[in-house]
């Protein structure tokens, strides 16, 4: 996805939203993408959103301790090596940030560290990107909880679908299926 300046805060929650449908649609399917980032969610010309680039796409009960992703998206468990669909939550998180900045700038958190190894120990120890002045308080509280350290702890992708409905309600924007 390529953010286009401009783009209304209503727009961009959808894209949101049609993000998490696609997480959700795979995870019903007992399927994690593994690799949620902002390239592989595509927009058409209405600016809706599809999530593309399933090639890390494994069935989660062959889920081995394969590190698979892109580093800044990646949930602490992975460097580990067990770890479940909550993984495309926290990337979820992640996108999120992205989305609501309007921007493709990496965060400056991430942006100060050296180098992948640092990036990754930094995650583990709980680094995550930084609260910009433009963020919504909602979207802002969404974000954290996708990407909080304990992955047991993290929204499950209905919840993520709710708050999102929410956020639209709110602004008086009606979610398009």
């Amino acid at each position: 996805m390529y953010v286009q300046v401009g783009l209304d805060f209503g727009s961009r929650m959808q894209i949101g939203l049609d993000a998490v449908e696609g997480i959700r649609f795979l995870h019903g399917q007992g399927l994690l993408h593994r690799d949620i980032k902002l390239k592989n969610v595509l927009l058409n010309n209405a600016n809706r959103g599809t999530l593309t680039d399933l090639g890390f796409c494994k069935p989660e009960a062959m889920m081995t301790c394969t590190i698979v992703g892109t580093p800044i998206h990646m949930a602490p468990e992975l460097f580990g090596g067990s770890y479940d669909n909550s993984v495309d939550i926290y990337a979820f998180g992640i996108l999120f940030w992205y989305i609501c900045a309007n921007d493709t700038k990496l965060p400056g958190a991430f942006d100060a560290c050296q180098n992948k190894e640092q990036l990754w120990t930094s995650v583990r120890k709980g680094l995550r990107p930084e609260r910009l002045p433009r963020f919504d308080t909602d979207c802002w509280e969404l974000m954290c909880s996708c990407w909080l350290g304990e992955s047991i702890q993290r929204p499950l992708i209905g919840d993520v679908a709710l708050r999102l409905h929410l956020i639209m309600k709110r602004i008086g924007r009606t979610p398009l299926k």
